[in-house]
C-alpha cells in the first residue's frame, strides 16, 4: 500500500481545474432543471386539459347546457378559467347540479293524458 505523493505543480493544476469543473457541473445542473420545470409545466397543462374534458363530460352526462356541444362545453370552461374562475368552483357548481331531463327522453309525457298528477294533467290541459 504505496501512498503517493503528489507534486506542487500537480496540486497546483488539479486546483485550476476545480473552477472549470464546478462551471460545468453548474450549467449541467441548470439545464436539468430548466428541462424538469418545463415538462412539469407541461404535466400540468395536461392534467389541467384533462380536468377540463371531465367536467365537459360530466356536465354532458347531466344534460346541463344542452344547446352546446362537448367541445363548445370545454371552449367555456377553458375561457372562464382563463378569466381566472377556479376549475375547483366550476366543478363543484356541476356537481352540485341535478341531472336535467332531456326534453327529447320525455316523449309521451307532454301528451295529453299523461300527466303524473292532477296539476300536471290540468296544465297540459286534460282536466275539465
Amino acid at each position: 500500500m504505496g501512498t503517493e505523493k503528489i507534486s506542487a505543480a500537480q496540486a497546483l493544476q488539479v486546483y485550476e481545474e476545480i473552477p472549470r469543473v464546478l462551471r460545468a457541473l453548474t450549467t449541467e445542473r441548470d439545464t436539468a432543471l430548466s428541462k424538469l420545470a418545463e415538462a412539469n409545466k407541461k404535466i400540468a397543462e395536461y392534467e389541467r386539459q384533462d380536468r377540463i374534458e371531465k367536467i365537459a363530460r360530466s356536465m354532458e352526462n347531466k344534460n346541463l347546457d344542452v344547446g352546446t356541444s362537448i367541445e363548445e362545453k370545454i371552449e367555456r370552461i377553458e375561457k372562464s378559467a382563463a378569466a381566472g374562475r377556479s376549475l375547483d368552483v366550476i366543478e363543484e357548481a356541476v356537481n352540485m347540479s341535478a341531472p336535467q331531463k332531456s326534453l327529447g327522453g320525455l316523449g309521451g309525457e307532454l301528451e295529453p293524458g299523461n300527466g303524473e298528477s292532477q296539476l300536471t294533467t290540468y296544465l297540459l290541459g286534460q282536466i275539465e
